[in-house]
């Protein structure tokens, strides 16, 4: 129930039913909700390696029915519950 267009990189992330994940957008170490659309060039976690301060490090965490936006970035630990 899951769509993730080919160039799109999905990684250690848990997708709900109905989200669709478009070309170029990445998802990494994240729970994406129902319904969901990440679009092209969006990101949405990252790597533990990723940050300097692995302090700063966590999960990112989005809503159910929510867009994010092309080229949007969600951050570790975020929490988005409205579109972007």
């Amino acid at each position: 129930g899951v769509t993730i267009e080919e160039g799109a990189v999905v990684n250690y992330s848990i997708l709900m039913p109905g989200t669709v994940v478009k070309s170029g957008a990445v998802v990494e170490y994240a729970i994406v909700g129902e319904n969901c659309v990440v679009e092209s060039g969006a990101k949405i976690g990252c790597s533990p390696e990723c940050l300097e301060n692995r302090d700063d490090w966590g999960i990112a965490v989005v809503g159910h029915n929510v867009t994010i936006s092309a080229n949007a970035a969600v951050l570790p630990k975020q929490i988005i519950s409205e579109n972007i």
